[in-house]
């Protein structure tokens, strides 16, 4: 399953071509006068490897996050602040982090004759920059010295080229739309995860006709049709597993099974709220997602409700979710006309058990902003 993160770069005023000479204010970029991402949008990191293009590009280090468990399988909103802003500058999905991976990092740039990508001319675009030369006290020798031993650690990510988007016109997001806060992040070496709707949303938002078949890969690769299946892919190879659990489990993230059929059960073939009892719009929704739980909890019918989509969606989002007594709470996202046009705030029908409680409890506390 995807994992999706905003991840602060720095920003850059020539097309992340080439350093820009933009005065930094904190971190590595202030020390040194430019940084590694101001190249991300370069063909010089662009090469083909098995008939197959790939990007590679830069950001700072995720502190406390084992992305390495995720090759292939991690989406990256590259965002730079600047001028009172948060714009999104690019997206990289398919994403696999080499942070970890120094090997690789030098077969990409660290042997002078033999390297893979086209970087040979970054030294002189750096040192042309009045800024990289003041940080360096003018001493060209000494930079040389410095860059043979830095650009090792470059580039840190690898993606499929036809998932890996740059935007012509930086995007400003809206925090409060995304996170429920004021800003989002921004320290170089910081990340924010975010949930796939969220990610959907952004994608959603960008308009750059000349990269519509790139926008329509990354949204395909981040839709709930490519979690479930790599559900599945997962419970299929799961050796530890009996097939009996394995078909129930498959059946459950399906939204199907026993899982449903206890659910119909629970809520009287209607949805848990509104009492809708049109079958086909009726989705088997977990409480604690699937990703956060165990098996038993997977095929638990207390860790479930039978809700209509579009409230299958506000719940899977964290923007609705239930007090112990059956109300609804609804995220300060969603504004009042919205709230209206949705027919919220309501109850559930029946109040919860003590199983569905404790499930609730886990909703409330990770995913409401």
């Amino acid at each position: 399953m995807p994992l999706y993160y905003i991840k602060p770069i720095v920003w850059n005023t020539n097309g992340y071509q080439r350093p820009s000479g933009v005065r930094f204010t904190s971190g590595w970029p202030m020390e040194h006068g430019f940084a590694f991402e101001e190249w991300n949008n370069s063909r010089d990191l662009i090469i083909t490897e098995n008939n197959e293009n790939f990007h590679f590009f830069h950001t700072g280090e995720f502190e406390k996050q084992p992305i390495d468990d995720y090759p292939e399988d991690i989406f990256v909103f590259m965002i730079a602040s600047h001028d009172g802003r948060q714009d999104l500058v690019g997206v990289a999905g398919g994403a696999t982090s080499l942070i970890s991976n120094p090997e690789e990092r030098k077969r990409l740039v660290g042997d002078e004759e033999n390297r893979l990508l086209g970087t040979e001319a970054w030294q002189n675009d750096c040192w042309a920059i009045r800024n990289v030369q003041n940080c360096h006290g003018n001493d060209r020798v000494q930079f040389r010295e410095f860059w043979n031993n830095s650009c090792r650690g470059i580039p840190n990510w690898k993606c499929p080229a036809n998932l890996f988007l740059w935007l012509e016109n930086p995007l400003t997001l809206d925090a409060r739309n995304i996170t429920g806060q004021n800003r989002l992040v921004t320290m170089y070496s910081r990340f924010q995860p975010i949930s796939r709707r969220n990610a959907l949303d952004i994608l959603n938002s960008i308009n750059q006709p000349n990269d519509a078949d790139i926008i329509e890969n990354l949204k395909a690769r981040c839709s709930d049709e490519l979690d479930v299946k790599t559900d599945i892919a997962q419970i299929q190879h799961d050796n530890t597993t009996n097939s009996t659990t394995k078909e129930a489990l498959i059946q459950a993230r399906k939204g199907q099974g026993r899982f449903r059929r206890d659910l119909m059960i629970i809520w009287n073939s209607s949805c848990a709220v509104t009492g809708c009892s049109v079958s086909k719009v009726l989705k088997a929704s977990h409480i604690k997602p699937w990703r956060y739980s165990n098996n038993k909890q997977r095929l638990d019918p207390n860790n479930g409700l039978l809700l209509t989509a579009n409230l299958d969606a506000l719940f899977d989002s964290g923007l609705i979710s239930f007090h112990d007594t059956g109300e609804m709470i609804i995220s300060s996202q969603l504004l009042t006309r919205e709230r209206r046009r949705l027919g919220i705030p309501q109850p559930l029908r029946i109040v919860p058990n003590a199983a569905q409680r404790r499930y609730l409890t886990y909703h409330r506390n990770a995913r409401i902003p």
